[in-house]
C-alpha cells in the first residue's frame, strides 16, 4: 500500500466518524425536545357543541311565491323570515345546517294562516322531495321514512303540521335521525313567518379524548367523518319506569334501520375504541344487548331493538329475546350466521381493549353456545369448515343481504375462524382453562387449513367466496375478511393485495366483484369491506394500499356527500345500489352516514400504530406504519389515561422523530421505522441503538424486525429521534 493510499483511507474513515459522530449528535439533540403537539386536530371535530343545531344558510327556491328576508331563520330572535305560496309547494325555504344532525327538528312560528306548514329532510341535497329522502316506492319497506326502529316512532322524512293560530315552536312528532337539508314550504296557498329552525340533538356528544392529525387533509377528514358518522348513530331508549336512563348503544346507522346489528359491531367498536373513553361503556351495552336474545341453537338475532332490557352481567339462558323486545319482523325473515360468529370476536376485542374482565366473564357462555352451533355444523364432508344452509324456515343470507349465501362461504368463515381464536383467548385469560384454549386453537388452526385448501385459488392469487357458486368468484369480502382477521400467510397476503389492486380497485374505492349479475354477489362499493380491507393491509405491511383505499373512496363520499361516509356506493360513485328483486332502486334510502363506514382503525391503529398488547392496555404497543406522510399524531384513550402518539419525518427523510407518552402502570413496545437504511437512534437525549446493535442502558432489550427497531418495556414519555 503506497503513502498516499494510506493517507485517503484515513481520511476517508476520518469523513466516515466525523459523519456518524454527526449523525448521532443530531440525533441526540432531536431525542431531547418532545415532538410538538398540533391543536389545529380540534378544528376537524364536526359534532357541534350545545343543544342545538342551527342552519348555517338558507336558499329560497320556486316560482309560485315569494320568500322576503330568508336570512332571518339563521337568527332566532331576529328579523323573521316570510313565506308566501300561491300554489301546493309553490315556494319553498332550503336550510343547509352545515353538517348532519339527529334529534327532534324545531320550528320557531311567529305567524301562519291557510295551508298545512310542510317540513321535509334529507342528508343529501339531491335527494330533497316533499317527502325528504325516504324511499317513494309505495312496495318498498323503507317507505315514507319508515324504519326499523321504534325510539322514532312516528318515523318519518317529513312532517306536516296545521298552521298555528298564535306563535309557537312547532316540533317533529318523532326524532328525525339524520339530515343536513330541511326544506319548508306550504301544501297549498298560504303564509308563514318563520323565526328559526333547529335540530335538537339526541345523539351520544362525542368528547375525542382520542384524535388523530396527519400532513394529509383528505386523511384527517376521512378520520373525522367517520367517528362523527359513530356519534351520529348512537341512540337510548326512553327511561324506565324507575326513571333511570336507559343506556346508550351504537346502531348501524342514524337515518333507516336505527336498529343495533351483531355483526356490524365488531369493526365499529375497533374505531370508537380510539374515539373517547366513553365510548368503552357504550360498546359494553351495546354488546350486551344481544347476550340476553340467543336462541337455543346458539346464534344471536341479526339485530337487536336498542332498548332491550338486558341487565350486564345477567344474560340468563338461550331462549330468545324478552316478550315485547323480538327483533323487527322485516329483520327476523333471514339468517346471517357470520353475525354470530363476529359477535364472540367482539366480546374477545372489548377485553383487549377495557380490560373488563368481570363482564366479559359473564359472556362466557353466550360465547361458548355461538362457537358450538358453528362446530355443529362444520361437516368432515366440507373438510370441517361451516356451511351455510336455509334452515329452520329462513333463508341463509350474509352482511351483503339479499343476495344468495348458501354453501361454503369464504367470509363467513373467516368469521368462524376468527370467533375460535376470540374464545381460545378468552378462555386461556379469563376462565383459566388453558386445556380448553388448546382444544379452540387446535380447531382453529384446522379450520384456517381447510378454508385455504377449499376456498384459495393459487392461479388467481386469491379468495374465492363461495364453495357453491359457480362462477367461483373472487370478491373484495372474502379477500378482506381473510387479511384482517390473518388467515393469509404472507405471500398470500400479496397476491390478495395484487388482486384487489388489479382486479376490484376503481376510482371510488374498492368494487365488490367484477361481474354485474351475480346472485351471490351485488356490484358495487362496500365502505364496510374497505374498512377491513385497509386494516388487513395494515396488518401485513401494506399501508401504501390501506391509505390507497382510504384516500380514493372515503375523500370520494366525503367530497359528494353531506361530509360523513355512506352505507354503500354504486361502481358509478354514486349512492344508488339496486338490488335484485326488491324496491332499492332509489339512492335515497341508502345511509350518507353508517357506523360501520369507518376509517378510524385502520389510521389510528395502522398510522399511529397504537394496540393493545395485554387486556386493557396494561401492556401496548406502538408500531407506527408511516407511509408517504411527513407527520402524524393522537391520542387513543385506554382505561389507565392516554397513550399519545407523535412522529415526524425530516425533509428528504434525513431524520425521524417520534415522541410516545403513556400512562403510569403501564409499559409497551416501540418500533422506530428506519425508512430503508441503518440508523442511529437515540432516546430522551442517548444514544440506544448504534451499529446495528443495542446501545447502553438506553438501548437494553432493542432488537430489529425488519425495517424497524424495536424497544421493549418502554414507559412514561420518550423521544426516539434518529438523523443522518
Amino acid at each position: 500500500m503506497t503513502r498516499s493510499t494510506v493517507v485517503l483511507a484515513c481520511l476517508a474513515a476520518t469523513l466516515s466518524g466525523t459523519l456518524a459522530a454527526g449523525h448521532q449528535d443530531r440525533a441526540v439533540a432531536l431525542s431531547r425536545e418532545p415532538v410538538n403537539l398540533d391543536p389545529a386536530w380540534r378544528q376537524q371535530v364536526l359534532g357541534v357543541p350545545g343543544t342545538f343545531v342551527p342552519p348555517e344558510s338558507v336558499t329560497a327556491e320556486g316560482n309560485d311565491g315569494t320568500v322576503t328576508g330568508a336570512d332571518g331563520v339563521l337568527q332566532e330572535g331576529g328579523a323573521a323570515a316570510a313565506l308566501t305560496t300561491t300554489a301546493p309547494r309553490g315556494a319553498r325555504l332550503v336550510l343547509d345546517l352545515g353538517v348532519l344532525a339527529g334529534g327532534y327538528v324545531e320550528l320557531g312560528v311567529r305567524r301562519a294562516s291557510g295551508a298545512p306548514v310542510r317540513a321535509s329532510y334529507a342528508e343529501a341535497r339531491q335527494y330533497l322531495t316533499p317527502d325528504g329522502d325516504a324511499d317513494p316506492d309505495p312496495d318498498g319497506y323503507f317507505h315514507k321514512g319508515r324504519t326499523l326502529g321504534t325510539d322514532d316512532d312516528p318515523d318519518g322524512r317529513a312532517d306536516v303540521y296545521a298552521p298555528p293560530s298564535a306563535p309557537t315552536v312547532l316540533r317533529s312528532p318523532g326524532l328525525r335521525g339524520s339530515q343536513r337539508y330541511i326544506a319548508i314550504t306550504l301544501d297549498g296557498p298560504g303564509s308563514l313567518t318563520l323565526d328559526f329552525v333547529r335540530v335538537r340533538q339526541t345523539t351520544f356528544p362525542g368528547a375525542y379524548d382520542g384524535h388523530f392529525l396527519s400532513s394529509d387533509p383528505v386523511l384527517n377528514r376521512a378520520w373525522y367523518a367517520s367517528a362523527y358518522g359513530v356519534d351520529l348513530s348512537t341512540a337510548r331508549g326512553p327511561r324506565t319506569a324507575t326513571g333511570q336512563a336507559p343506556p346508550w348503544v351504537v346502531m348501524d346507522g342514524p337515518k333507516r334501520d336505527r336498529t343495533v346489528y351483531a355483526g356490524d359491531v365488531q369493526l365499529v367498536a375497533l374505531g370508537a375504541y380510539q374515539q373517547g373513553a366513553a365510548y368503552r361503556r357504550i360498546l359494553r351495552d351495546t354488546i350486551n344487548l344481544f347476550a340476553c336474545q340467543q336462541l337455543p341453537d346458539g346464534t344471536l338475532p341479526v339485530t337487536s331493538r336498542i332498548d332491550v332490557p338486558c341487565e350486564p352481567g345477567a344474560p340468563g339462558p338461550p331462549d330468545g329475546s324478552p316478550a315485547g323486545f323480538e327483533p323487527p319482523a322485516l329483520a327476523a325473515e333471514v339468517r346471517l350466521d357470520s353475525f354470530t360468529a363476529l359477535w364472540v370476536v367482539s366480546v374477545a376485542d372489548y377485553l383487549r381493549f377495557t380490560g373488563d374482565r368481570q363482564f366479559v366473564r359473564s359472556l362466557l357462555p353466550v360465547a361458548r353456545r355461538a362457537v358450538r352451533f358453528f362446530d355443529a355444523r362444520a361437516s368432515d364432508t366440507d373438510g370441517g369448515l361451516f356451511r351455510t344452509a336455509d334452515y329452520g324456515g329462513l333463508p341463509a343470507q350474509n352482511w351483503h343481504t339479499p343476495d344468495r349465501a348458501a354453501g361454503v362461504d369464504a367470509t363467513t368463515n373467516a368469521a368462524y375462524y376468527a370467533a375460535l381464536r376470540s374464545l381460545a383467548r378468552l378462555e386461556r385469560s379469563v376462565a383459566g382453562d388453558r386445556g380448553a384454549a388448546t382444544a379452540l386453537d387446535r380447531r382453529a388452526d384446522h379450520v384456517r387449513t381447510a378454508l385455504l385448501t377449499r376456498m384459495w385459488d393459487p392461479e388467481a392469487g386469491a379468495m374465492t367466496l363461495n364453495a357453491d357458486d359457480p362462477r367461483g368468484d373472487h370478491t373484495a369480502d372474502s379477500n378482506a375478511a381473510a387479511l384482517v382477521f390473518g388467515v393469509l400467510d404472507p405471500e398470500q397476503a400479496r397476491h390478495a393485495t395484487a388482486y384487489l389492486d388489479t382486479h376490484l380497485s376503481g376510482p371510488y374505492g374498492t368494487l365488490t366483484t367484477r361481474h354485474a349479475d351475480n346472485p351471490y354477489m351485488t356490484r358495487y362499493i362496500s365502505p364496510y369491506v374497505m374498512g377491513q380491507e385497509s386494516l388487513g393491509r395494515f396488518r401485513y405491511g401494506d399501508g401504501a394500499g390501506a391509505l390507497r383505499v382510504i384516500r380514493s373512496a372515503w375523500g370520494h363520499m366525503i367530497r359528494n356527500g353531506p361530509g360523513t361516509p355512506w352505507e354503500e356506493v354504486g361502481a358509478d360513485g354514486n349512492p344508488t345500489v339496486p338490488r335484485p328483486g326488491t324496491s332499492l332502486t332509489w339512492g335515497g334510502h341508502v345511509g350518507m352516514a353508517h357506523a360501520w363506514s369507518t376509517a378510524v382503525p385502520a389510521l389510528s391503529m395502522g398510522v399511529l400504530g397504537v394496540r393493545p398488547l395485554g387486556d386493557g392496555y396494561r401492556t401496548w404497543a406502538v408500531e407506527p406504519d408511516p407511509v408517504d406522510l411527513r407527520w402524524a399524531q393522537g391520542d387513543v384513550p385506554v382505561p389507565a389515561g392516554e397513550i399519545s402518539v407523535r412522529w415526524r419525518r425530516g425533509a428528504g427523510d434525513d431524520s425521524f422523530a417520534l415522541t410516545v407518552r403513556a400512562p403510569k402502570g403501564t409499559t409497551g413496545r416501540v418500533a422506530i421505522p428506519l425508512l430503508g437504511a441503518d440508523r442511529t437512534i437515540a432516546i430522551n437525549g442517548r444514544v440506544a441503538w448504534l451499529d446495528g446493535r443495542p446501545s447502553g442502558d438506553a438501548g437494553r432489550g432493542a432488537h430489529q424486525v425488519g425495517d424497524t427497531v424495536v424497544f421493549e418495556a418502554v414507559s412514561g414519555t420518550r423521544t426516539f429521534a434518529w438523523a443522518r
